[in-house]
């Protein structure tokens, strides 16, 4: 049995020293990248649902409401009495039930669904969920705490409070979850701030074919602000808890929930500064809510400096480890000029030589009150002398130096255990074949430990579980031993398996199975026949070749004049041209990829005339050349592909151009009977085409027009939208061209629309 555990908490914000610098590694760090890395390089997406704050899975959707409305409902079932219940992450077997109708559990799970690895548990996940919802509508930071264990199996049923229940029955629900009749009123207050009701969810509050898109909002606007207070306070508002069919039905929750002791609350909320400090306090409380035995870590707070993709491989005969990955520093209050490493030897002495590295910066992100830039390096360390751990120094525009020395300890490495990344892969057959050199020095049992994604009964998303396989001994070379060790995955989720290598207390860990290559050496192997086995002798073969031709050569390349021209008919090579991070070459999109090779970045292009690939792992899309990027020797694009070293992949500030030869323009095509208008303005709120409308998947601007069966107007949005009507309303104003920019869904050489911009056409004839 669980028991219920309260986290009484202050709204922090993270400046100062008011909260402990986190010292690396820690438990929240892949949470940390997760919250904090929404835009641009290393993005991992998280918020992208729910932005801007009316984005939604399609016409009367919310996803901010949604994401904040999946952890009240998670958490709900919370009892004070029973000591059972709380936030984890029990509603992925709870999506059935009465009480939580409608879509929006099963699209934000699924939605969160990658997201969840051993090191952030689904129910951390909600949790963060609200801190990004809130904070993308323009509301207050929730602090998220870490350490939140998934439920095996649903929970209590019948807590969720409803819109017919009696007040009193309210005020019950909430003191059961730990609520008083303020703090009800209050986090009822805060969740409706965002989203509405759908007809189609609770008919008798919104009655079907009475509201745009079968959705009727609690406030107007789409931010989280005071409009839910308010409007009900001014009696203004066209929430339909409060007003409409609810009134007679005994459905109208929310006037009966702020009026249960006079307004006195709701009152107090209306100012605008109280309302966000409530908010944050409540939600925050909300969140907080978990079951008793689970230990919740310090508030999340991002780095200073961080680590990032640090990679440790055995080269040059064993003679050699190469050492790469990236810094990243938080530029929010800085401006940084250059970074550099001073590292220590295996023993933690200074017997390496100069014991420097210098970087480059890589790129740029962004969070939602922070910035961040990412410094890559790449340095080969005799294997002898080692590496131990490292201090980072920054020198920042201004001329003056900050070091960091991770709290005093310095950052660690550790080299007794080292994936080998390039002799490893995930071969098209699901099969993951995995090479890790191992110090000698290491008596230690070598094991493969896999953390899977597998299907659990009752649940809408997979559960974790682990998998331990023994490694098995090939061969030695210098310092190192290899060993290698092969299992065969479900190929739904292959690419999301995460896995690591342990030597006693040594280990290389949390490594994806999808940045792997699909071909470990020259020759691949054949699949193991059982779904847990070590290495086949053919793997042993194939590895152990590869491995030797590694070794048994130095990083030398493949001559610098050789142009990296792959034979295609897709795209051909431009030549190598000067870029930098100021002025790129290509500007309309960028991607990265630690396995890029040219075909993977034509892939990312397609809808571009032109692409090219940067410093091993990025690639840039672009229409035009920039008149600032000029031809280089072909000698400076000399980084081989780290999915295909064959190929070329530029370099730092150099970029190895391609055309994309299978480009299709893209139109607003002529619609017989129709005239094209122009790309307007549209919102869930604020609907400019009020009628008819679809979605799909297969969806085109012929299929719309058809659907819209002769209508005055017909537009297409967010390449599955369809929406028709008599007249364009008068809040439509007419945007740039290059905002309607998606493609449609049922045909990519025509343009749908975009987010909250809508693809316009008229009947001829029609006023």
């Amino acid at each position: 049995m669980y028991w219920i555990t309260f986290v009484f908490l202050v709204q922090v914000l993270y400046v100062g020293s008011i909260l402990a610098v986190p010292i690396w590694p820690t438990s929240i760090d892949e949470l940390e990248d997760i919250m904090f890395l929404n835009t641009g390089y290393r993005a991992r997406g998280f918020a992208k649902a729910v932005t801007p704050c009316s984005a939604g899975a399609g016409a009367g959707r919310v996803a901010a409401a949604e994401f904040v409305r999946t952890a009240f409902h998670d958490m709900a079932n919370a009892n004070v009495y029973f000591h059972t219940g709380g936030l984890d992450a029990s509603i992925a077997y709870e999506t059935n039930r009465l009480e939580n109708v409608g879509q929006a559990f099963t699209t934000t799970l699924a939605t969160y669904e990658p997201f969840l690895t051993s090191r952030s548990s689904m129910a951390d996940i909600i949790s963060m969920g609200v801190y990004t919802a809130v904070r993308s509508c323009g509301g207050p930071v929730i602090s998220v705490r870490t350490g939140r264990i998934d439920a095996k199996a649903a929970g209590t049923s019948g807590q969720v409070p409803l819109p017919q229940n009696a007040i009193g029955i309210f005020i019950s629900q909430f003191e059961r979850i730990g609520f008083n009749q303020t703090e009800m009123i209050s986090l009822v207050a805060c969740g409706h701030t965002l989203g509405g009701v759908h007809a189609g969810n609770f008919p008798e509050v919104v009655p079907v074919g009475t509201a745009a898109d079968e959705f009727a909002q609690f406030d107007t606007g789409d931010a989280f602000d005071t409009n839910v207070v308010k409007e009900y306070l001014s009696s203004s508002t066209a929430n339909p808890l409060v007003i409409g069919p609810s009134t007679t039905n005994g459905r109208n929750s929310d006037a009966r929930v702020f009026a249960s002791d006079g307004n006195v609350t709701i009152t107090a909320m209306v100012d605008p500064e109280t309302f966000q400090s409530v908010c944050a306090s409540m939600l925050q409380r909300m969140i907080d809510v978990v079951p008793t035995g689970v230990a919740l870590t310090d508030p999340i707070t991002p780095y200073e400096v961080k680590p990032n993709d640090l990679r440790l491989a055995l080269i040059s005969g064993g003679d050699t480890i190469s050492f790469t990955g990236e810094i990243r520093v938080r530029t929010t209050s800085r401006s940084v000029s250059s970074v550099q490493l001073v590292y220590k030897d295996r023993d933690g002495g200074n017997d390496c030589g100069s014991c420097l590295i210098s970087t480059e910066l890589k790129g740029n992100a962004a969070g939602f009150d922070d910035s961040f830039a990412f410094y890559g390096f790449s340095a080969e360390i005799l294997s002898s002398s080692s590496i131990s751990a490292f201090d980072v120094e920054l020198t920042l525009s201004s001329g003056e130096t900050e070091a960091f020395n991770n709290g005093g300890d310095s950052f660690p490495v550790q080299d007794e255990v080292l994936l080998q990344h390039s002799q490893s892969c995930l071969s098209t057959d699901s099969s993951l074949h995995v090479v890790a050199a191992v110090r000698n020095s290491v008596s230690a049992t070598v094991n493969l430990d896999l953390t899977l994604k597998v299907p659990a009964s009752g649940s809408v998303i997979p559960v974790l579980q682990a998998e331990t396989v023994t490694m098995e001994k090939v061969s030695t070379i210098g310092p190192y031993d290899l060993y290698t060790a092969s299992y065969a995955l479900d190929p739904t989720f292959s690419k999301s398996t995460r896995f690591g290598i342990t030597a006693g207390s040594s280990v290389d860990s949390f490594n994806s199975a999808g940045d792997l290559l699909s071909i470990c050496s020259d020759s691949e192997p054949e699949p193991p026949t059982s779904s847990m086995s070590t290495s086949t002798s053919s793997l042993i073969s194939s590895t152990t070749s590869a491995i030797s031709t590694l070794v048994s050569s130095s990083t030398s390349q493949t001559s610098s004049e050789e142009v990296p021209s792959p034979t295609s008919t897709a795209y051909s090579y431009e030549g190598c041209y000067t870029d930098s991070v100021s002025s790129r070459t290509f500007n309309d999109a960028v991607f990265y990829d630690s396995n890029m090779t040219i075909s993977k970045c034509s892939e990312q292009c397609t809808k571009w005339a032109y692409f090219g690939v940067e410093y091993g792992e990025e690639c840039y899309c672009g229409a035009i050349f920039a008149s600032s990027s000029t031809k280089a020797s072909e000698s400076e694009c000399n980084l081989p592909c780290p999915g295909n070293s064959v190929e070329k992949c530029g370099a730092g500030d150099r970029l190895s151009a391609y055309k994309n030869l299978l480009l299709v323009d893209v139109t607003n095509p002529v619609i017989p009977g129709y005239a094209y208008q122009g790309c307007y303005n549209d919102s869930a709120s604020d609907r400019v085409l009020v009628g008819s409308s679809t979605q799909a998947d297969s969806l085109t601007v012929e299929g719309c027009a058809s659907f819209c069966n002769a209508a005055a107007y017909f537009g297409v949005e967010y390449g599955r939208e369809c929406y028709c009507g008599s007249e364009l309303k008068a809040s439509a104003v007419k945007q740039a061209e290059g905002d309607c920019s998606i493609m449609c869904a049922g045909d990519t050489a025509e343009y749908c629309g975009a987010a909250d911009r809508i693809g316009v056409y008229r009947k001829e004839g029609s006023d």
